[in-house]
């Protein structure tokens, strides 16, 4: 008698799920009685990533574009600061997919893109030593480390996705998100009607033109990254004519027009930086067509702000000729230069170990009257950041994901592999000005582009294998 060939079974699955049910509702209904209708969604949602890893996974993404109210969504206290609804399914998938992964329900394939990862992993354990051996704050330190652990999403999203057809409907929800995001941001800067819940909406200041209260600045938080890389990804598709032009115009100029209305001159130039870089590697002939369809673009844009809303075209030059204002004039160009001075000071003090996670390197009586712990211990610089809370050796991680990535997309060299590593110079280059590399959404963005690459170049080699054995 044969033995029979052990299979995959979700029985220990099933077992997690109840276990945590019973747990999760007792608990609630001790302490959070009247917010138990929100946290039942945590156990909903465990029920969903069992069964359906894919679409638990995406629903991080979905939670990344501040579509949903914040209010709807359930937070803990913990160590004086909360965790997000964010961080928590984050968990909880990492735990799922090690379960799963246990059980053979699912295979885990290693890249050399990861490879940085691991790396930063380790500086990661390294610099909680220091942080504990410092003495830094708790709440700092949680407050830094849970960003630390959105890299897993890269991770996430190869496991989940298996076929071709569950990668294209990734890329579509990413570019539909997108979409919606940018109409939001659009609809918010004309009407002042806030939507997107966990970004900033404010009267547009601009130095030397004071505050122009007919227009909203609508700040996209990170899924700014996102809608770049929508935007390369359509102007590929177009002059490669992979998709209608009745379809990639439109949405072309809903992507331009959510980014107008950030009103990051920082932003504005990164895109123009991004668009090149994508027109460079697509070709000449590539290049000439996007060039067009970016002039056409501007143009209608420009024509219909300024005969339909002058407030629109008005704001966007007082903006872009502004910059050397607002450097004389000091304001939030004033608070980076304080940062970046303290942060080298530091640097050069802890160059090895650095300061650990949580880490103030701003002495309190440096700090403006409004400002709060964190402002002491982040930075806008995030290369900065990461020389302060890992040492110099830190800055190895970027430099090596970064160009791991680019010749990775180098090496494939299609459409979708190039909107993905041109998209990923956005937060590469913004790090400079801005925390992409130290915010949970601007991690999730990067892992979300590693992990497609690397997903892109697994299915693209499954596909020639059969061809190959011929």
């Amino acid at each position: 008698m044969t033995a029979t060939p052990w299979q995959p079974s979700n029985k220990w699955l099933l077992y997690f799920v109840i276990a945590f049910i019973i747990v999760f509702i007792g608990i609630g209904a001790a302490i959070a009685p009247i917010y138990l209708a929100i946290f039942s969604m945590v156990p909903v949602f465990i029920i969903l990533a069992c069964w359906k890893f894919r679409i638990a996974v995406l629903i991080m993404l979905v939670l990344a574009t501040g579509l949903i109210p914040k209010t709807l969504t359930p937070t803990i206290p913990f160590l004086g600061g909360r965790i997000r609804a964010e961080d928590m399914f984050l968990m909880l998938l990492v735990i799922i997919s090690t379960l799963r992964l246990i059980v053979r329900v699912d295979r885990f394939q290693n890249h050399p893109l990861f490879y940085p990862l691991y790396f930063f992993a380790v500086l990661v354990v390294f610099s909680l030593l220091t942080a504990y051996l410092n003495d830094n704050k708790p709440k700092l330190i949680m407050f830094e480390f849970r960003t630390t652990l959105y890299w897993f999403y890269a991770a996430l999203l190869c496991i989940s996705i298996k076929r071709e057809e569950h990668f294209r409907t990734t890329i579509n929800l990413i570019v539909l998100l997108s979409s919606l995001v940018a109409a939001a941001a659009v609809f918010q800067s004309f009407t002042g009607i806030q939507i997107l819940t966990d970004n900033l909406l404010t009267p547009l200041i601009t130095t030397g033109a004071g505050i122009n209260y007919d227009i909203n600045r609508s700040f996209l938080g990170s899924f700014e990254s996102f809608i770049i890389f929508s935007l390369v990804l359509m102007l590929a598709r177009l002059v490669r004519r992979d998709i209608s032009p009745f379809i990639a115009v439109p949405l072309l100029l809903l992507f331009t027009l959510g980014l107008i209305v950030n009103f990051g001159r920082a932003l504005w130039g990164v895109t123009f930086v991004i668009v090149f870089i994508a027109s460079v590697w697509l070709g000449w002939r590539s290049f000439v067509k996007i060039w067009v369809a970016l002039l056409f673009i501007s143009s209608v844009i420009a024509s219909t702000s300024f005969l339909i809303a002058p407030q629109l075209f008005n704001a966007i030059l007082s903006r872009a000729t502004s910059v050397s204002e607002e450097v004389q004039q000091g304001g939030s160009w004033g608070w980076r230069v304080i940062e970046m001075e303290n942060a080298i000071k530091t640097i050069k003090k802890h160059p090895i170990s650095g300061i650990g996670l949580g880490g103030m390197y701003i002495a309190p009586q440096d700090l403006d009257k409004g400002k709060i712990d964190e402002s002491a211990a982040t930075s806008h610089n995030s290369y900065l950041y990461i020389a302060l809370k890992f040492g110099l050796l830190g800055l190895l991680f970027p430099l090596w994901l970064s160009v791991a990535l680019l010749l990775k997309t180098k090496q494939i060299g299609d459409t979708l592999s190039i909107a993905i590593g041109s998209a990923f110079m956005s937060p590469v280059l913004l790090g400079y000005t801005q925390m992409e590399w130290a915010h949970m959404f601007g991690v999730l963005f990067m892992a979300t582009m590693v992990g497609l690459l690397v997903t892109h170049e697994r299915l693209k080699n499954n596909l020639k294998k059969p061809a190959a054995t011929k």
